[in-house]
């Protein structure tokens, strides 16, 4: 009997395992940043286009084996050697989803009961097979579509998305789906969809393939660098995105001199890469970027675990001890005077937030609120709302005050006021 207990035990313990190793459920559209909960009309100020309804397209770049006809393509979790470029189409919530719906949903900061983004199909318009020879026409088709979004949109750059390691494409494509509907479906969002084996016990080989990722990731940001009417290529990592990130950031530097010269902002959020490579590629990177910023959380469980696998700390949780004295002085200097923003995430000052967050950039509305205001407007950290501080190694970091939600009140007026005008429709009325 005993026997017979144990195995049933060891059966149910290994199903709830698989269970989590192997599902993948849809993103959920995250909590509305500060800046939608206000409750009034002006929510169609910052997002002009919600009357779309449910429907989102986002563009997108991999390097995963495709398989499947092009108009409806499967993205496998094996590596290609070529860079594929569509676009995604996704929908919030189910099929007839109303726009009140979509009103309530987008204004509401409520964690409990979000709808899923769903992916409905990936349309491939093209290969860019070798970067050496430029892009071919339909590439090049693929690139007027991104010039002519531009055209229309207020925002003049382009955002590249980055996601982390054991992520499927339809959750990436849910999570830059977030970027662009909370930023006012008005700005070009390219998702970058690197290979990962979406299974957490294969952690380690997704890192490894970071690293072969980098290069495609350099090649898309200098195609949009040099075939589109962008101002400014921003590119923004989250977690394990970031290794694939900075070591493409680094390469662009070095490789790319036109696409370097139209680096935006930088914004890497709980990122999972080693930190001394991470420094290192930053001091290549940094001076031609608008702004970096690094989001961090010091009690991010996740990357505690990744520092114990990897055998040395993550950005995210970084230790100033691994670098050399040089590196350690830059990093200092850097934080402090020359365009480096650290941003460390406090749980115990910001409500609802639980200590050990490893996804706080999209499940903390404060968060969430900070990397839409940085993107739409570039302001400096005190200019929207942070508080400076500094750590007992003497770096130099910015933070959420406890009277964050007040402050972003106060300021709400200025932000809307300088909306980009890109479209006839843009200038907002008072408050």
């Amino acid at each position: 009997m005993f026997r017979w207990l144990a195995f049933f035990v060891v059966v149910i313990a290994a199903s709830v395992a698989a269970f989590f190793v192997f599902y993948h459920p849809p993103m959920r559209l995250m909590p509305a940043p500060l800046l939608f909960q206000d409750g009034s009309d002006r929510l169609f100020d910052l997002a002009p286009a919600l009357a779309d309804g449910s429907e989102i397209s986002i563009f997108y770049a991999t390097n995963r084996l495709p398989i499947g006809p092009r108009d409806n393509r499967i993205y496998t979790v094996a590596p290609d050697r070529r860079l594929h470029v569509g676009a995604a189409d996704l929908r919030i919530g189910d099929e007839g989803s109303t726009l009140d719906q979509i009103r309530e949903w987008t204004m509401s900061g409520d964690p409990d009961d979000r709808p899923f983004i769903h992916l409905e199909r990936m349309r491939e318009a093209g290969t860019l097979s070798d970067p050496k020879e430029g892009p071919d026409a339909k590439v090049t088709a693929w690139l007027d579509e991104i010039n002519a979004e531009l055209a229309r949109s207020r925002d003049p750059d382009i955002l590249v998305y980055v996601h982390g390691a054991n992520t499927t494409v339809e959750r990436a494509a849910g999570q830059a789906s977030q970027l662009h509907h909370f930023l006012g479906r008005d700005s070009v969002v390219v998702l970058y969809a690197w290979p990962t084996a979406e299974n957490f016990l294969r952690y380690p080989s997704d890192i490894e393939t970071a690293f072969g990722a980098a290069p495609h990731l350099a090649e898309l940001i200098d195609l949009l660098a040099e075939h589109t009417d962008a101002e400014h290529v921003n590119v923004f990592t989250y977690s394990a995105g970031a290794t694939v990130g900075s070591d493409a950031l680094a390469r662009v530097a070095e490789n790319y001199p036109v696409a370097a010269d139209r680096l935006g902002e930088v914004y890497h959020a709980a990122p999972d890469a080693d930190f001394r490579d991470f420094v290192e590629d930053m001091r290549v990177y940094g001076p031609h970027a608008r702004r970096v910023t690094t989001a961090v959380n010091l009690g991010d469980s996740a990357l505690r675990l990744s520092g114990i696998v990897n055998r040395a700390s993550r950005a995210g949780r970084p230790d100033l001890a691994e670098l050399s004295p040089e590196a350690t002085d830059w990093l200092l200097t850097a934080a402090r005077d020359q365009g480096l923003e650290i941003l460390r995430v406090r749980p115990d000052d910001m409500p609802g937030l639980a200590a050990t967050s490893h996804t706080f950039w999209y499940d903390d509305p404060w968060v969430s609120n900070d990397v839409l205001v940085k993107l739409i407007f570039h302001p400096r950290p005190d200019e929207r709302g942070l508080i400076e501080d500094t750590a007992p190694s003497g770096a130099h970091y910015w933070t959420f005050p406890k009277d964050y939600p007040e402050r972003i009140r106060e300021l709400r007026r200025n932000f809307l006021s300088h909306l980009p005008s890109g479209t006839p429709d843009a200038s907002p009325a008072a408050p």
